[in-house]
């Protein structure tokens, strides 16, 4: 490409090198990040050529919202979703490629059949005749619900490209006699036996002292080496930090309740519900909610009436009665009913995607300032707090201009400190950082001197700038010494529990290794525990009647031997059950594969951030780390 534009250029300078100058700028401009990180069309990460946008995040992140419940507030979870968000993106773009790669197409045609499939498990979505209402009756009832039929659609489209994917590389998985007659075995055949465990304590071995456990640290040669670690330099900012910035006065917290008096409205109600799932059957709930209510406005009890006639299971046993609630507890249009009545009034007949309801009212609250003043002054603090912690660390982090933090930190107050060096692996850790195990894949994301985004980690916003990496290599005794003890004490006490458990065999037998338990007979697959061990499975399976097991260590860490009682051998296998057999074998190690090439995929594509998003666009992963950090749920 760039020679054929230097030809243009020294054969030609007229329009058609105006043209290649703008086709290159454009190009640039296409490759390069926009900087906006404020549209939906914003692209948050580009996986192999396939974009992630804005807008997929936000959604998928309001998905995640919906499935975690009221476990935490979206503030504090918004950290772990939006990184798990962007993962799930991350994975479904690289199942894309792999698809691409291995010629896996999936049409819209099945993509649609299986939507179509999907909602009409749902009796709301479908006509009197058992087939989905119009488009127009779907697209309100979506709207009404919350549901997104997009976002199924697409977790559709790629469970169908990951099932071909997996049915694709099962074909490919050689299963002979051998390994069919293992897997038989390990389902079909009954093993019962005795198991005896011995767990060991490493916290009972004393430390040695320097001299011993700096001899067991050189014996260990690479045992101790430990992979590229890195160094930050980072300013935390917590509430104490802020003082008395995040204290709220009666004006702002009365001025906060006059503007949102409508949140603090409780209605107590009771309903009557007639069910209806199509046109014909939303006419004929209407026309029994008229009748009705013109005998409950005359005077028939209302509770009584919803006893009997309400379809709403619950009203059986409470007349209908739905206590205090306010508008965000109900759907839009009974919100909005109820909202609409005076005490002791009867609706008319309201539909919602439920059926039709008669509401009656019986009692409007409104929560009084004094009542809701300490939620409103710990809503406003917090809103201040993560505010004004960012504005603090983004004034930190433009005051450096990428380079050293402690200067631009002391000049706000703050202070910049050092961490420990730490490696990209689960359970990092530094003294000091408890936040470093969600930080650290960020950490080393970004390039050497480069410096982070201000983030929010539990109760504090950090700021951190890579300040270096350690080459892979064995540290140096003193920094790793808690390590070097933690595997002396791990290794002195495996040592002691099998000398121990040795000892008891040849004069106690299984009895006098521990506790001995029962297991009745069934087959070994259910013992997913133990027989996830190749070397405990092999044992079951080949260690005769009476005999015991030779002593092993089981995935638990404890030692185990087990004395075999009974066999029950497996059934032969009939065609069917061969053909069976050798299916579910191959799935399953289809589904390792997959794994382990998205897994590639993923890792290769992430040594090619390339020049900005270029890589991004041809082969690898880009991220743009600036846009992931923006309030996406809004």
């Amino acid at each position: 490409m760039l020679r054929s534009f230097r030809q243009v250029f020294k054969s030609n300078r007229t329009p058609m090198a105006a043209i290649m100058i703008v086709v290159l700028l454009g190009l640039v401009a296409y490759l390069a990040p926009s900087g906006r990180v404020d549209t939906p069309d914003t692209v948050v990460a580009r996986v192999y050529g396939r974009d992630v946008l804005l807008r997929d995040l936000a959604e998928h992140m309001q998905e995640l919202y919906q499935r975690y419940g009221k476990q935490a507030s979206p503030e504090a979870l918004k950290p772990f979703v939006q990184s798990q968000a962007l993962k799930d993106l991350i994975n479904q773009k690289l199942m894309e490629e792999l698809a691409e790669r291995h010629h896996v197409v999936v049409t819209d045609e099945e993509v649609g059949a299986r939507l179509r499939a999907f909602l009409k498990q749902y009796p709301v979505l479908l006509d009197a005749n058992g087939n989905l209402k119009s488009t127009a009756e779907l697209k309100q009832i979506f709207q009404d619900t919350g549901f997104n039929p997009a976002i199924q659609e697409r977790n559709l489209r790629s469970e169908l490209l990951r099932t071909k994917l997996i049915q694709q590389a099962a074909f490919q998985v050689p299963v002979d006699e051998a390994w069919l007659a293992v897997e038989n075995r390990l389902r079909n055949e009954k093993v019962a036996f005795q198991q005896a465990t011995l767990a060991v304590d490493p916290a009972a071995v004393a430390d040695p002292g320097d001299a011993p456990l700096e001899a067991f640290y050189k014996a260990g040669g690479q045992r101790f080496l430990q992979p590229p670690r890195r160094v930050i330099q980072y300013v935390a900012v917590d509430r104490a930090a802020l003082g008395k910035d995040l204290q709220v006065d009666d004006a702002t917290l009365k001025a906060a309740f006059e503007a949102r008096k409508s949140d603090f409205i409780e209605f107590k109600a009771r309903h009557i519900l007639f069910k209806a799932e199509g046109d014909t059957q939303f006419q004929e709930a209407t026309a029994k909610a008229e009748l009705l209510r013109g005998r409950l406005v005359k005077g028939q009890d209302f509770a009584k009436a919803a006893e009997e006639l309400s379809e709403d299971p619950s009203a059986k046993g409470n007349g209908g009665d739905l206590g205090w609630f306010n508008a965000s507890k109900m759907v839009k249009p009974f919100s909005d009913a109820a909202a609409a009545l005076k005490p002791g009034e009867i609706s008319q007949p309201v539909r919602t995607v439920y059926g039709v309801h008669l509401i009656k009212l019986e009692g409007r609250r409104e929560k009084r300032f004094e009542e809701v003043k300490d939620q409103l002054a710990r809503e406003i603090s917090e809103d201040r707090f993560n505010s004004r912690a960012q504005e603090r660390l983004e004034q930190i982090r433009k005051r450096a201009n990428g380079g050293d933090l402690g200067a631009a930190a002391k000049s706000f107050a703050s202070q910049a400190q050092l961490s420990q060096p730490f490696s990209n692996e689960p359970g990092a850790q530094s003294e000091g950082l408890p936040e470093l195990s969600q930080m650290a894949g960020e950490a080393f994301r970004l390039k050497v001197g480069e410096v982070s985004k201000p983030m929010r980690f539990a109760d504090r916003h950090i700021l951190f700038r890579v300040q270096e990496e350690l080459p892979e290599a064995v540290p140096p005794f003193k920094e790793i010494r808690t390590k070097v003890l933690a595997a002396y004490r791990l290794e002195e006490s495996r040592k002691q529990a099998l000398a121990k458990a040795e000892q008891a065999m040849k004069t106690g037998g299984l009895q006098a290794v521990g506790p001995v338990s029962d297991q009745a007979a069934a087959p070994l697959s259910g013992l997913r525990d133990l027989v996830s061990h190749p070397g405990i499975r092999k044992a079951l399976l080949d260690t005769p009647i009476g005999q015991t097991t030779p002593l092993l260590w089981a995935p638990d860490g404890k030692l185990w031997a087990a004395r075999i009682v009974s066999r029950e051998p497996a059934p032969a296998l009939g065609f069917e059950g061969r053909r069976s057999l050798i299916q579910e074998v191959q799935t399953s190690e289809a589904q390792k594969l997959l794994s382990a090439e998205l897994q590639s995929l993923d890792q290769e594509g992430r040594l090619r951030p390339g020049l900005s998003s270029f890589w991004g666009h041809f082969g690898g992963i880009y991220v743009n780390a600036s846009a992931v950090q923006v309030p996406v749920e809004d």
